[in-house]
Order: structure tokens, then C-alpha cells, then sequence
């Protein structure tokens, strides 16, 4: 389907790669299009993309008159098929992303959480881990609408992930996961008029909200099939390493690693996903602001091994800056990877590390595509 760029909307699936005088693609083949992407298709004064039928999300794409007269009606093709391929990660991950769905709202009803009913939504996850690629790609597939529900799945992945690189033994990491997915689970017991607001909380509403890793403690505690570990990580995964958390202003050395490993799962998917009162940030920005503002805050040893799964710069790659400015890759920094040194566009070199206010918004071209 060709369709012109101001058509665009998020959540569109490249059939093509596409190319702007450049060797490499500075978009490829099946990416799930954002904001950012479109705008950055904008910038670069890209006049039509090639784009799948269907969205990410399975629904038909109408764009209301943007589709040119030469479009492909082949039978049998691509189009035809699933946007995003069948039993593939991001698959996988959308199909427990709205199997979450059903069990929550079940839980909103009363319903009680049955352990064999969350595996079922965790298990086909771990089939074939994801790559990096597939990460960044779960992060644009969230919505303000369905974050709750994007948030839960994702928050597992990453803690899973996090708990393998840290060496856990299979069966803990397996508990890490299930509680990563529950770890929200408690929001089910809110006041609908709460967890539903689209619009910023007022003080007592959000004195409800940090109850939640309490309710969903106590929705766990009598269920078999859940360890002792994987109801602290969802009981501790708010608290914070200076005692600035909730609900119990827990400090350091009483807080359960689970809790530890959950706690930068949880911050980093909600900063970098669009959320009913927030916009969502670059994953590269946040993966800095991790780094430095969650200081004292967050584990610094676990967050070392999150960065390694998400960040995929290399000497060559193109990127975009906050600034609009956009430039290649021509130094890393091992302890700052996501702050390295651009050449611009005119030319000029920018070290992002002595630039604080200036970061990496998008990657638009991989050296190694």
C-alpha cells in the first residue's frame, strides 16, 4: 500500500525499507511506525512510504485518501498476511498483551488470580527471546488507551531478561517474570474513577494509587504457584534503594533483589511509553536519565545490565538529536553509551556528554543494515 507521509499514523508497519540518499535504509522493513518516526520521515522530506494493510495491532489501515492510485492488489500478498509475522516475539507479545487484558478486568470483577491462567500469558513469551531490534520495536506498540496492559507484559519481559544476565538459576527467573506481570496487578482493586483517570491525580488519588503494591500483595499471598520472592517483588517493586518509595519506605539492604530487578523494568518502560498524563521520552534519554538521576535511587549494577539489551549504537550509525539536529556516530563512550560523540550534518562534532541538555531523540540508520 503506498501511502503518502502526512497520512501516517502510529502504529503503521513499513513494507519497505526506506532510503534517502544514503546507502544504508533510514527506516527498515517492518517497523512499527510513531510520532517519531513520521516526523522524522517529515524531516528528511520522504514524500510516500510503502506500509502493510493492517497495523501492529491487527487492525485494517484506512487512510482516508491517502493511498495513490497505483496501489497493489496482488492476491495472496504480503498484505494479505499478519503485519507482524505470525508466532514471532512482537506476536507473542501482543496476544499475552491482551490476554493480560481479559484477566484484569476479570480481577476488576472480583475474580481471583489462578497461577495457571498468568503462565499461560507468560510462558510463550520465553520461547525464543527477543532481540534488540524487537525490544525497541514493544516499546512503540504501547498506547495511552492500553498501557496498563502493555506495561504489565513488558515490565516481565524486562525483569526476566534483567534476571537471566544476572545469573539467576531458571526457576527464580521464571518467578521474576510472573511477578513482574503481576507487579500491577493491585491497580484491579483501585476506584475505576482512579485508575482510569486520564488527567493528573490530585493528592489523594495518588495516596490510592501507592496502595496498589499492597493490594496486589495481599490478591497473591493465598494463591499457590507464586514464591515468597515473587510476592516481595511485587509488594517492593516501588520502593526505592533511599527510602523514598511505597508503601513502606523500605531501604537497601530490605529490599528483595526481585524488587531491585522490577523496580528499573518499571521505570523504564513507563518513562519511555506514551501514558494517559505523560508523553513518552526517547529510550536512549531515559536509559541516560536512569543512569544519572536514579543515583542512590534505583540499583546501579542492575541497571548495567539492562543497557546492554537496548542499546544498539555503533561508529556510523545516523541519529537525530533533541535539538532536530541530525549527525553520524563517530565515538562511543563505554560508561556513558548513550551520550556518544556526533558528527553533524554540517560537520561540527558534538560529545553529548559535555552537552547535557542535548540527547538522542531517534536512531534513523544502523551502520550494520
Amino acid at each position: 500500500m503506498h501511502v503518502h507521509v502526512n497520512k501516517l499514523i502510529p502504529g503503521c508497519v513499513l513494507r519497505e525499507d526506506v532510503y534517502v540518499k544514503t546507502a544504508s535504509p533510514v527506516m527498515k522493513r517492518k517497523t512499527v511506525l510513531t510520532d517519531d518516526h513520521i516526523y522524522i520521515l517529515e524531516k528528511f522530506l520522504v514524500e510516500d512510504v510503502e506500509v502493510f494493510q493492517k497495523l501492529a495491532n491487527g487492525q485494517v489501515f484506512n487512510p482516508a485518501g491517502g493511498i495513490k492510485e497505483e496501489q497493489d492488489d496482488t492476491p495472496n500478498d504480503e498484505d494479505d498476511q499478519a503485519t507482524i509475522e505470525k508466532d514471532s516475539f512482537l506476536d507473542r507479545y501482543l496476544t499475552a498483551v491482551q490476554s493480560y487484558k481479559k484477566h484484569f478486568k476479570n480481577w476488576q470483577a472480583g475474580a481471583k488470580i489462578e497461577a495457571y491462567d498468568v503462565r499461560k500469558i507468560f510462558l510463550p513469551l520465553y520461547e525464543r527471546e527477543p532481540n534488540k531490534y524487537e525490544l525497541m520495536q514493544l516499546l512503540a506498540l504501547s498506547t495511552k488507551q492500553e498501557y496498563t496492559y502493555h506495561h504489565a507484559v513488558a515490565v516481565s519481559i524486562f525483569s526476566y531478561l534483567i534476571g537471566k544476565a544476572e545469573g539467576l538459576k531458571s526457576g527464580e527467573v521464571i518467578q521474576l517474570g510472573l511477578s513482574g506481570l503481576l507487579s500491577d496487578c493491585g491497580m484491579a482493586k483501585l476506584p475505576f474513577s482512579v485508575s482510569s483517570k486520564t488527567g493528573s491525580l490530585t493528592a489523594e488519588e495518588y495516596d490510592e494509587i501507592k496502595k496498589h503494591p499492597i493490594y496486589g500483595y495481599r490478591m497473591l499471598e493465598s494463591v499457590p504457584g507464586f514464591s515468597k520472592n515473587a510476592l516481595l517483588g511485587v509488594l517492593q517493586h516501588h520502593e526505592r534503594e533511599d527510602g523514598s518509595g511505597y508503601p513502606l519506605q523500605v531501604k537497601r539492604d530490605k529490599l528483595h533483589p526481585f524488587a531491585k530487578i522490577i523496580a528499573i523494568a518499571d521505570t523504564y518502560h513507563a518513562m519511555t511509553s506514551e501514558r494517559p498524563y505523560r508523553s513518552a521520552k526517547s529510550p536512549y534519554h531515559v536509559m541516560d536519565e536512569l543512569l544519572m538521576d536514579g543515583f542512590g535511587k534505583l540499583d546501579h549494577h542492575l541497571i548495567h545490565k539492562l543497557i546492554p539489551m537496548l542499546t544498539d549504537l555503533s561508529i556510523g550509525d545516523r541519529v537525530v538529536l533533541n535539538n532536530d539536529m541530525a549527525g553520524e556516530v563517530v565515538f562511543l563512550n563505554q560508561e556513558r553509551p548513550t551520550k556518544p560523540v556526533v558528527r553533524l550534518d554540517n560537520d561540527k562534532q558534538i560529545d553529548l556528554i559535555k552537552e547535557r541538555d542535548v540527547h538522542i531523540e531517534y536512531l534513523v540508520s544502523n551502520a550494520s543494515s
